[in-house]
């Protein structure tokens, strides 16, 4: 294995292609210029992902193709994140979240509320069994 950088590498390959490549492509380049083996493959791939993700030198862009940031305008490369988060849709259970939250903050102000058990329920409550015998469901055979 050579001792260079994995960041120097992909620099000088995306220079000498002078177009963007796919990661994978970019990979087996660096992995070329480092003598990169197959053993160390596994536990260094990872660490240039995150190196080049990292790097203000490089710019992703789409189908994880990767070229060096001052090909590109800042325009072209910016995401706006207005176009990636969108508003919370409403769904069924906004209601039910509704509710939660209200009985929630009337808690928190002091409010008495109802628990689940005295909104009505018409389950009959079990009586606590006499004695240990019908707790553990052993008959009394004696």
């Amino acid at each position: 294995m050579n001792k260079g950088s994995m960041i120097e590498a992909a620099t000088a390959a995306l220079t000498a292609a002078g177009k963007e490549m796919r990661f994978q492509d970019l990979w087996a380049k660096v992995r070329e210029a480092l003598k990169i083996t197959d053993e160390e493959e596994a536990e260094r791939i990872g660490h240039f992902y995150t190196d080049i993700s990292l790097n203000g030198k490089f710019v992703v862009l789409a189908n994880n193709t990767w070229d060096l940031r001052s090909r590109h305008t800042y325009d072209a490369v910016h995401i706006d994140v207005k176009d990636v988060y969108s508003d919370v849709e409403q769904s069924d259970n906004d209601a039910e979240d509704a509710a939660e939250e209200k009985a929630y903050n009337e808690s928190v102000q002091g409010g008495i509320i109802e628990s689940d058990e005295e909104e009505g329920s018409d389950d009959e409550e079990e009586k606590p069994s006499e004695n240990a015998a019908e707790l553990l469901g052993i008959k009394d055979n004696f």
